[in-house]
């Protein structure tokens, strides 16, 4: 099968299930395509150091590890970051890139599959 490029695209907040779960789905696509994760809105939440067991949600940091070591593409928006006066990310063993609407609008168009969350 031809390694297709896919896209899961989180706007939704870390504070329930979805990002959790879109970030589970895009390692197990990863394992056999070409995937980007991109954060905008309020999924860039995800990728600040907040405490997810405070609140009883599982951490997502083990699977934003693995989409690393997989070679998968992390993205988070530049507009959105801006937006919620997010400065810093939280360190990851993974780099997390910073691109614009317009970047990532590139990156959707040449998608095969995209996922919304």
């Amino acid at each position: 099968m031809a390694k297709k490029k896919a896209v899961s695209l989180i706007k939704s907040n870390p504070f329930s299930w979805k990002a959790f779960e879109a970030l589970r789905q895009a390692v197990g696509m990863a394992m056999d395509h070409k995937v980007y994760v991109i954060f905008i809105k309020d999924g860039v939440f995800a990728l600040t150091d907040w405490k997810p067991e405070m609140i009883g949600v599982p951490s997502s940091d083990k699977s934003i590890e693995a989409l690393g070591m997989l070679n998968a593409t992390i993205i988070a928006e530049k507009e959105s970051l801006s937006e919620r006066g997010i400065i810093k990310l939280k360190e990851f063993p993974v780099e997390i890139q910073i691109k614009t609407k317009d970047e990532i609008c590139q990156i959707l168009k040449s998608a095969e599959v995209v996922l919304t969350w």
